[in-house]
């Protein structure tokens, strides 16, 4: 009885070593019918309806792992985004997956083994049992990457499920619990819902450099009232307190895998997918108590997923929406000025086509209106090197000092001249606001700074420099820094704007030491008209078009993560 028991074990080994031998030689079969790229590991499932692919460096996608796997054949692969997961290593070493890519996993040293996310990592190197580190999610995800995640210096590469495009079925929407009627109107790609039981839209799905002031600007831009960020509602701090408003928007949270407490103070960060369950970050106790509108996620990512803001919204009135930060700028609040209909100041003047743009049904005034711009009080010493500068060496020699991203200039005997020379281009674009005029009728909450010549010319012309956005106080303070002590000091224009600290030391009243050692450029001898007829740059020849007609300039790089190239069209440059 017991040799009978012995032989029939003997057998089923044998039958087992054969099975196992048949399993390896179809997968060998099999990868071998596969077309798969240097440097990726590649099986195909008894069906043929799956391609499971290991490889893939710090910054691929399992949708880019698919494509540079397989797609140098005649078969389009991309990323199967509903394939079930093998959720631990039992799973896995008990899957065809493991025998027909030839190795075993072992439960990675670090983060309990868990990626805590929709991605399977697998250690890099090619031996027969590997560090693995498994998904949280259903399904296997397509878009996040591995990034510099590493335990103890060990990297890894991701297990991507590829579908031939071809049996790709269509993916359903995910049936997330939405609000049966989402607030209306809102912009692509944001999403917004309206609490009924306040006077609160609710906004997300701005950039990474958003700001909550921008996302509900952006958003909402196509409605009849200014929606604006509300900087007075309380923050919240928890799934439970968010829940009324995830579920509003149509997603549920989740617990992100990266320990953000301390870092995000004032704001409500949400992974930038399309998922029903999100990765959501709140602000840790103590900091600020209400959401702040100024600021962005930035390069915030956690294993390269990427967050967006959620902002509250609400209608304000043109002259109280637009709220900024002391001491840099004029006010806390940007008014329409008092004297705005005959003030020749750069504030003024502006605010003054601003809202004539409205009442005069220019086209590039949008339902809400055109809030009042706010001055950018602590950069115009800095500008006013520029036009000293300037003045001497051609417009836009000085461009980027300041920090700004657009810049217009001109020359008048007050900046009001200077202002309504560029309005007076749009009777050459067919009354629309563009070139010099663009910046001045751009939509929502604008800041700028301006700074001009210490003197005027014989005629009594000073060149004005306009800087459009991004008051950059660092870059600003940092220059003047710089220079002080020397021909080139920042000054003071004697007419300064306060700002809204009323800080005196902010705005040194002493007047460089020293003139340009170069005569500045000669400038108009008559009043300025409609269009001054001799500036001390050389006037347009023709109307803008979409893009600036100058000369490229060298492109620079700026402590922003971006590369952003300058173009110089005559009297104003962008990046």
């Amino acid at each position: 009885e017991c040799w009978a028991e012995a032989k029939q074990y003997q057998k089923m080994i044998i039958v087992t070593k054969t099975t196992a031998i048949w399993l390896l030689l179809f997968a060998a079969s099999a990868e071998a019918d596969i077309d798969c790229s240097s440097g990726y590991e590649c099986w195909e499932n008894s069906s043929g309806d799956v391609v499971w692919v290991v490889g893939g460096g710090t910054q691929d996608t399992c949708s880019s792992i698919c494509t540079n796997a397989l797609n140098s054949g005649g078969d389009d692969f991309v990323c199967k985004g509903d394939e079930p997961i093998l959720q631990d290593t039992a799973e896995f070493n008990l899957s065809p997956v493991s025998d027909g890519l030839n190795f075993e996993c072992e439960n990675g040293g670090c983060w309990e083994a868990s990626t805590d996310s929709d991605m399977m990592w697998i250690a890099n190197g090619l031996g027969d049992e590997r560090d693995c580190f498994y998904p949280t999610s259903e399904h296997y995800g397509c878009d996040n990457k591995v990034g510099n995640a590493n335990c103890f210096g060990e990297r890894y590469h991701q297990l991507c499920p590829c579908i031939k495009e071809s049996q790709l079925a269509p993916t359903p929407a995910p049936t997330c619990g939405t609000d049966p009627t989402p607030f209306v109107p809102c912009n692509d790609p944001y999403t917004c819902w309206k609490d009924e039981n306040s006077d609160i839209v609710w906004t997300m799905g701005g950039g990474i450099f958003e700001s909550c002031k921008s996302t509900c600007q952006s958003a909402l831009s196509t409605s009849s009232d200014f929606y604006a960020c509300k900087s007075d509602e309380p923050l919240h701090r928890d799934e439970d307190a968010l829940q009324p408003i995830s579920t509003g928007m149509g997603f549920s949270c989740k617990s992100g895998n990266c320990d953000f407490d301390g870092l995000i103070t004032g704001e409500m960060w949400v992974d930038k997918t399309d998922n029903c369950d999100r990765t959501c970050y709140f602000p840790g106790a103590g900091g600020d108590e209400y959401y702040k509108c100024n600021e962005s996620v930035g390069n915030a990512n956690c294993f390269g997923e990427r967050y967006t803001l959620i902002c509250p919204c609400n209608v304000k009135p043109l002259n109280e929406a637009c709220e900024w930060s002391c001491p840099e700028h004029s006010a806390p609040v940007a008014k329409w000025p008092e004297n705005m209909e005959t003030g020749t100041s750069c504030l003024e003047r502006i605010n003054y086509w601003r809202k004539k743009a409205c009442e005069d049904g220019w086209p590039e005034c949008p339902p809400a209106g055109l809030p009042p711009y706010i001055e950018c009080t602590s950069c115009h010493q800095c500008a006013n090197t520029q036009s000293e500068y300037d003045a001497v060496h051609g417009a836009h020699k000085s461009f980027t000092r300041c920090g700004e991203f657009v810049q217009g200039s001109g020359g008048g005997r007050t900046c009001a001249d200077v202002i309504d020379s560029f309005v007076a281009e749009r009777a050459q674009t067919d009354g629309y606001c563009q070139g010099h005029c663009g910046p001045i009728a751009k939509p929502g909450c604008n800041e700028f700074h301006w700074g001009r010549t210490l003197n005027p010319n014989g005629a009594g012309f000073y060149h004005y420099t306009l800087n459009w956005g991004n008051c950059g106080t660092n870059v600003c303070d940092n220059h003047c820094d710089s220079v002080a002590g020397t021909d080139d000091a920042c000054f003071s224009s004697g007419i300064d704007t306060p700002s809204c600290s009323n800080d005196p030391t902010l705005f040194p009243t002493d007047p460089p030491t020293g003139q340009p050692t170069d005569s500045p450029v000669d400038l108009p001898t008559g009043p300025p008209t409609g269009q001054p007829t001799d500036s001390p740059i050389d006037p347009p020849t023709g109307p803008p078009t979409g893009q600036p007609a100058g000369s490229p300039i060298v492109p620079v790089l700026l402590s922003i993560p971006q590369l952003l190239i300058m173009v110089a069209l005559t009297g104003i440059c962008f990046f």
